[in-house]
């Protein structure tokens, strides 16, 4: 049976909030445990965000990939805006680099979270996700591809220069606070001809 990618729905949200805590290490969800008011746990938080019609998290900006109805991985993926905005104060410290990196790639299409659930790994999603996120990059005219990946993240990054991907930054990636060795946030670009 071929795999397949789809656009998400309301409906995968659960899938989607994996993908999300897999491809941050955990981190994601625990900003927002801090995020989260008192009568609110970080799941709320999370499934909110994945639920909502707008926003990066939003199930709107994510793909499935599935075999025969078995969830196998996700991605969540936008357009970056063309004319990056400030950094805010409400980006926690630890991102400010990750967000300069960011705005390095503007109008690109970025790869925020993917991931293969572990039923799915060794099957081809993260490759079959790519493809569909350079289909989608095609499609809404951008000049190339981003995503942002931990130097400790070898794995992925071979996966991404095997597709095309080239390291274009560097930014300190100090997630400590977190329970995570010190690192470099890595901004990989794929330029569409």
């Amino acid at each position: 049976m071929p795999m397949t990618i789809r656009k998400a729905i309301p409906d995968d949200a659960p899938l989607l909030l994996r993908v999300i805590d897999m491809a941050s290490g955990g981190v994601v969800p625990a900003l927002w445990a801090e995020m989260a008011p008192p009568e609110m746990d970080r799941s709320d938080v999370g499934r909110a965000l994945v639920a909502a019609e707008g926003g990066e998290f939003s199930y709107r900006n994510g793909f499935v990939a599935e075999r025969d109805g078995l969830q196998l991985g996700g991605l969540i993926g936008y357009v970056l805006p063309t004319t990056p905005k400030p950094i805010g104060p409400e980006v926690p410290e630890a991102f400010v680099g990750v967000e300069e990196l960011g705005q390095q790639a503007p109008g690109h299409w970025y790869v925020n979270f993917m991931a293969a659930v572990p039923e799915g790994r060794r099957q081809g999603v993260g490759t079959a996700l790519l493809r569909e996120a350079e289909a989608q990059a095609r499609t809404t005219g951008c000049p190339g591809l981003a995503l942002i990946v931990a130097a400790t993240n070898e794995n992925a990054i071979s996966v991404y220069q095997r597709e095309g991907y080239a390291e274009r930054a560097r930014r300190p990636f100090d997630l400590s606070d977190f329970g995570e060795e010190p690192t470099e946030a890595i901004l990989m670009v794929k330029e569409l001809a």
